[in-house]
């Protein structure tokens, strides 16, 4: 169990360094900040498993309200008890409330790969708005 919390510990560290620091849900349940939902998702599913089968952590990178369009990032997850959490797909989708307008996929060699929250707002087509003088 140690080992586990190093490990989310560390993932959650990564991810707040590459811009994702919000709310999220594993599994579409377990609302809340990365550490407590992984860690909540993961007591739950280790009540009858020992090993933890792939899940998924899904966050919004932009929302303003229902009326606007959004950006839902999903990352497929994978967990090793010596190598740690791993994102093996990442999807990530602009969306309004009538459908999807751009998806992208990636599939990172490694955590370290997975581009920034900014990147993908971007590439998504989310544009971030500057005041012009």
């Amino acid at each position: 169990m140690k080992r586990l919390r190093a490990h989310i510990d560390e993932f959650e560290t990564l991810m707040k360094a590459k811009g994702y620091d919000g709310h999220f849900h594993c599994n579409s349940t377990h609302p809340g900040k990365l550490r407590d939902s992984m860690y909540t998702h993961l007591l739950e599913i280790l009540q009858g498993q020992t090993p933890v089968p792939p899940f998924y952590l899904t966050t919004f990178l932009h929302w303003k309200d229902e009326e606007r369009p959004y950006v839902k990032c999903d990352f497929k997850m994978k967990y090793d008890s010596w190598a740690g959490f791993r994102v093996e797909r990442m999807e990530a989708k602009r969306a309004n409330r009538f459908g999807t307008i751009k998806n992208i996929e990636f599939s990172p060699n490694k955590n370290e790969d997975i581009p920034t929250r900014e990147k993908v707002n971007a590439l998504v087509g989310q544009k971030t708005r500057s005041l012009k003088l």
